[in-house]
């Protein structure tokens, strides 16, 4: 028998542990999982020379640009620099233009999502208009967005009533709601009081903490009602995640935070300017520190970029004239890794972070190193060395918040589907 690809030489992530596995794959799918000894004859072979092998990465929340953006990013270029990054998957969120809001805009950007060398999934975004089309949109995307305040691409669904009718009818379906948790309300009274200050680092203070809090507050209290499967995007804050940890006991909520707030804070607004402006804001060292908290106690079951790629000059404006948002999808991995060398995380929890749970709560059933489960592997050197170059970047806005920034652990490798696919 010849199949397709082996792996071997390799410390396999096999049941929360590194072990020394060979791996058989043929027509995309793990074929076995045994000794090196055992490896049948292949077209193909890796040798991994003693390399960490873990299962296909997840990114569930990108912004890859197209169709509307494409001189930010594309499909291409955002799926190279996803799997430069060891990610394996990627979700895409809605807010596109056109939007990916009616079956026919999904159906287009999963055409165009054809170019894409990693897996991916499309979020169907959520307006009044179309809340009584989700059980159809529901057989054509992958989960749902709700944008409960105006962030970037002009997406808001912030009426309570529209918000309860909304998750009532996704729950109805047994999909997830996305939801990103600011106020729409005390977002515009902040606005308007900081509006003539030019600092960039006054930016977290005109959209507050109290906006996360009030907004999470209000999904929280309607998927109790409404029983949907309720993820909060990007956490930010202290208190927020407080919420959520103790909606835990009687609502079915998972959420998301981001390396940008793991590794920054507001203060780097002073130096970094309108590089480091995201919607939501970063916070202070003390949200930092509770939500690195958040990640031990498995309050925070996902880890996202939020890759939100723009070009250098169209960032490098007035603090209020500049698109929020940082490319990440690149970087993730390889901060998370120096995180790992450093001991502020261990790599079965980053694994939980990164694959385990996005799997389970967005139902990539194909996915795990088992055998039968679609063959997606990120390959990791614990030991290599980097430095953050934006000549090297492969994201088409071609910049970094990390530039610069040193470390250890790498992704060297990422197969998809049973083909590398690192560049």
């Amino acid at each position: 028998m010849t199949v397709d690809l082996t792996i071997k030489n390799c410390k396999l992530w096999y049941k929360k542990k590194a072990l020394a596995f060979g791996l058989v794959i043929d027509e995309g799918k793990i074929v076995s999982i045994s000794k090196d000894t055992r490896l049948p004859k292949s077209d193909k072979k890796i040798n991994c020379k003693g390399k960490i092998v873990l299962p296909g990465l997840i990114d569930v929340h990108v912004h890859f640009r197209e169709p509307g953006f494409t001189w930010k990013e594309n499909w291409s270029t955002g799926s190279k620099a996803a799997a430069h990054g060891g990610i394996t998957h990627v979700m895409d969120m809605p807010n596109t233009d056109p939007p990916t809001t009616t079956i026919m805009n999904i159906i287009e950007k999963r055409e165009l999502a054809k170019k894409s060398v990693v897996n991916f999934g499309i979020y169907a975004g959520i307006l009044k208009e179309n809340i009584d089309n989700i059980k159809d949109l529901a057989n054509y995307c992958d989960a749902f967005k709700v944008y409960m305040s105006e962030s970037t691409g002009g997406l808001k669904l912030d009426d309570k009533v529209l918000l309860t009718k909304t998750f009532y009818n996704i729950s109805m379906i047994n999909k997830v709601v996305c939801v990103h948790a600011e106020n729409q309300v005390i977002n515009e009274h902040f606005l308007r009081l900081y509006r003539k200050s030019t600092d960039p680092f006054e930016y977290s203070f005109a959209r507050p903490v109290e906006s996360e809090v009030t907004a999470i507050k209000d999904a929280i209290e309607i998927a109790r009602q409404t029983k949907v499967k309720l993820h909060v995007c990007h956490v930010t804050t202290k208190e927020g995640l407080n919420l959520i940890r103790k909606a835990k006991k009687d609502v079915d909520i998972t959420c998301e935070t981001c390396p940008h707030y793991l590794f920054m804070t507001q203060y780097d607004m002073k130096e970094k300017g309108t590089l480091a402006k995201i919607n939501p804001p970063l916070r202070t060292k003390e949200d930092q520190i509770a939500l690195w908290k958040g990640i031990s106690n498995r309050t925070i079951d996902i880890l996202a970029s939020d890759h939100a790629p723009h070009t250098m000059q169209e960032k490098l404006q007035d603090i209020w004239l500049a698109p929020s948002g940082v490319p990440g999808v690149e970087t993730t991995l390889q901060l998370m890794l120096n995180a790992v060398n450093k001991k502020m995380i261990r790599l079965e929890r980053l694994v939980e972070l990164m694959h385990d749970n996005p799997a389970k709560r967005f139902g990539l059933t194909n996915y795990g190193i088992e055998v039968g489960k679609n063959a997606n592997f990120t390959v990791i050197d614990l030991k290599k060395e980097w430095k953050i170059s934006n000549d090297d970047l492969l994201t088409k806005c071609k910049w970094s918040p990390y530039e610069g920034w040193k470390g250890k652990g790498m992704p060297i490798m990422t197969i998809v589907n049973g083909k590398e696919v690192l560049l």
